[in-house]
C-alpha cells in the first residue's frame, strides 16, 4: 500500500508498505482523509523516537470488521485492556499504551491501518470530512471541560492561535465562557468563527484566574504564569518537551493549580461538530506523495488545517 513513512526526522512516500496486520477484534479502515497535527511536526523532531507510519487525526471507511462500511474516527489510545487502569475507564493512562501515529503503532497517513472495534466511533454521514477529521483535536479541546471543577470560571485566556489553541478557544465559547486568545499574529486568529472571543498581542499580568496553555513554548509557558492570578487554575494542553529557562517559581508563590491535559470524548467532539458550532475550516488537501509542499503549507498561517489523502490510482 503506498503512504507516508517517518524515520529519524526525514520523511518518504512510500508505494510498497505493507499492508496492516489485522489482530483479534480489529478492523481494517481505509483513510479518506487525515490531518497534519502538530504532534506529527514534533515526532519529526524527534518526539518519542518515532520511526513508521504517523499520523492520528483521520476519518476512514471499515473495509472489513464489526462496522464494515460505516464512516469512522477512532480514539488513538490503545490500552492492555487488562490492567487496573484499563478495567477503571482510564485506558489513556494505561502502563502498556500504545498510541495510534504516535508511540508503537502504525498511524493513518496511508491507505489502510488497523484499529480495534472498541476504539472506533461511527461518524454521521451528513458529516463532511473536513468536520469529522477535526474530531481528535475537538475532543481534546472539550477534555479541558471534563476535567476543570464546576461551575466553569466565566472568563478564560487561551495563549497561543495554533489550530488546537484555535479549537479550544471555538469550545470554550461555545459553552459561554468570556474566552480571550493571547496571539503572536492576527494572522492565525483571522480562522476564529466565535466573533465574540476577543484576540490580543499583549496580556497584564495577574489578570486571569483561568488559563489554558496551547503555545507548546517556554515562552508561553512564563506567559501563562505572569498573567496568573494567585490560586489560578493553568491548564496545560499542549506538549512542551524544553522548559529550559522556565521560571516555575509563581506555582508556589501563587499557589497555582497546574492541570495537565490530553485527550478527549471522541464521541462528544461527533456530536459537537454534527451540532454546528463549527463550519468547516479553510483548508487544503495534498495526496501522499507531495508530503514536501503538504509541510511547506503547514507553515502558511492563512490555512486552518493542512490534510493528506491517499493517491489516486
Amino acid at each position: 500500500m503506498q503512504g507516508l513513512w517517518l524515520s529519524k526526522g526525514s520523511w518518504a512516500f512510500k508505494s510498497d508498505l505493507l499492508d496492516p496486520v489485522i489482530g483479534l477484534d480489529e478492523s481494517l479502515v481505509a483513510v479518506q482523509v487525515a490531518g497534519i497535527c502538530g504532534t506529527d511536526l514534533e515526532l519529526a523532531r524527534g518526539y518519542y523516537d518515532f520511526d513508521g507510519i504517523p499520523g492520528h487525526e483521520f476519518i476512514g471507511r471499515v473495509v472489513s470488521g464489526a462496522l464494515s462500511g460505516q464512516r469512522v474516527v477512532a480514539d488513538i489510545n490503545l490500552g492492555c485492556g487488562q490492567c487496573l487502569r484499563c478495567q477503571a475507564g482510564a485506558h489513556r493512562h494505561c502502563a502498556e499504551r500504545v498510541v495510534i501515529g504516535i508511540h508503537q503503532r502504525a498511524g493513518a497517513f496511508a491507505q489502510f491501518l488497523s484499529v480495534p472495534n472498541k476504539n472506533l466511533i461511527t461518524v454521521d454521514e451528513r458529516l463532511p470530512d473536513g468536520l469529522a477529521v477535526l474530531a481528535e483535536p475537538v475532543a481534546a479541546a472539550l477534555e479541558i471541560i471534563e476535567q476543570m471543577p464546576k461551575p466553569l470560571p466565566s472568563r478564560v485566556l487561551v495563549i497561543g492561535a495554533g489550530r488546537l489553541g484555535l479549537l479550544v478557544a471555538e469550545v470554550l465559547a461555545s459553552v459561554d465562557c468570556k474566552v480571550t486568545i493571547l496571539v503572536r499574529s492576527r494572522a492565525r486568529a483571522a480562522h476564529l468563527q466565535n466573533k465574540s472571543i476577543q484576540v490580543v498581542t499583549s496580556i497584564q499580568p495577574d489578570s486571569f484566574g483561568w488559563l489554558v496553555d496551547c503555545s507548546g513554548s517556554s515562552s508561553g509557558l512564563t506567559t501563562a504564569l505572569h498573567a496568573a492570578t494567585p490560586q489560578a487554575i493553568l491548564v496545560l494542553k499542549s506538549t512542551l518537551t524544553d522548559a529550559v529557562g522556565v521560571d516555575l517559581s509563581p506555582i508556589m508563590v501563587k499557589e497555582l493549580t497546574v492541570l495537565g491535559s490530553r485527550c478527549g470524548p471522541m464521541d462528544k467532539a461527533l456530536a459537537w461538530l454534527g451540532a454546528g458550532h463549527l463550519s468547516a475550516p479553510l483548508s487544503v488537501c495534498y495526496p501522499f506523495s507531495a508530503i514536501d509542499s503538504a509541510l511547506e503549507a503547514a507553515k502558511e498561517p492563512k490555512y486552518f488545517k493542512v490534510l493528506l489523502e491517499p493517491d489516486q490510482c
